[in-house]
């Protein structure tokens, strides 16, 4: 994804024209200055991107969350290998845990005692 051509003053309403692979689309984007000399963008959802270094990086940082993503354009978003969930995580545990027991050991206590209160 890169950044074609920019119309427009900062601060103020920018028009963006943005390119990822054979698909080229125009945004009007709000752009602001910092008091620490950085650039944000008003992203989609009416919240202000966090500082960016060039007024380029806060129009692209609009840009990809607009965008639709294609695993093919971005292979590490694909998951191979889904977290498993926490019930069958905490399973796998108990029964890690179990096995390295004696068989005489009682092994650690979760139950709380009237000590504990």
């Amino acid at each position: 994804m890169h950044l074609e051509q920019r119309t427009g003053s900062v601060p103020g309403l920018v028009y963006a024209t943005v390119r990822q692979g054979m698909t080229t689309r125009t945004f009007p984007i709000e752009v602001r200055r910092t008091a620490s000399g950085h650039y944000v963008a008003l992203m989609p959802d009416n919240r202000w991107s966090i500082e960016c270094l060039t007024v380029e990086a806060a129009l692209l940082m609009y840009a990809a969350m607009v965008f639709p993503v294609e695993q093919e354009q971005s292979p590490w978003l694909a998951n191979p290998r889904p977290a498993p969930f926490p019930a069958e995580r905490m399973a796998a545990e108990d029964r890690r845990v179990t096995r390295t027991l004696l068989p005489g050991d009682a092994g650690p206590s979760n139950k709380m005692t009237p000590e504990h209160f």
